[in-house]
């Protein structure tokens, strides 16, 4: 009794084993399945692949409103376009017509008469009325 009476003696303080390798194969005996090893989370595709969604949805409803755009404006051109068949016969009837009225115009001004002519044939102005000159 070396130890003095307020002291209790300790045991030896063992050092520390790591529990024993359990192979996935095999079960452990308390009937608990290994946990799986841990996946590394890849948040990084999740937000890219995202995005390209995004991007992707995006391009197509462009195409659709470009598509849709393109087909409302051809039939609103359709109602103002005259057809170019009735342009065509719409040029023929003026063209006749213009050469209808050339031929009048033409047979006018050979009728009328000479404005020289017109001259000699006037009687002299009486003499009350003086001579403009």
């Amino acid at each position: 009794m070396d130890q003095p009476i307020g002291e209790q003696s300790q045991p030896p303080v063992q050092p520390a084993t790591p529990p024993p390798m359990v192979s996935p194969v095999q079960a452990p005996a308390t009937g608990q399945q290994p946990a799986p090893p841990q996946k590394k989370s890849h948040a990084w595709i999740w937000i890219l692949g995202g995005c390209a969604g995004i991007v992707i949805l995006g391009i197509i409803a462009m195409v659709a409103l470009g598509w849709w755009g393109a087909r409302k404006a051809k039939k609103e051109l359709e109602k103002y376009t005259p057809n170019l068949e009735q342009m065509k016969e719409n040029a023929d009837k003026w063209s006749k017509e213009a050469e209808e009225w050339e031929k009048k115009s033409e047979e006018f001004r050979n009728n009328m008469p000479n404005p020289e002519d017109l001259q000699n044939q006037l009687p002299p102005p009486p003499g009350n009325i003086p001579n403009v000159q």
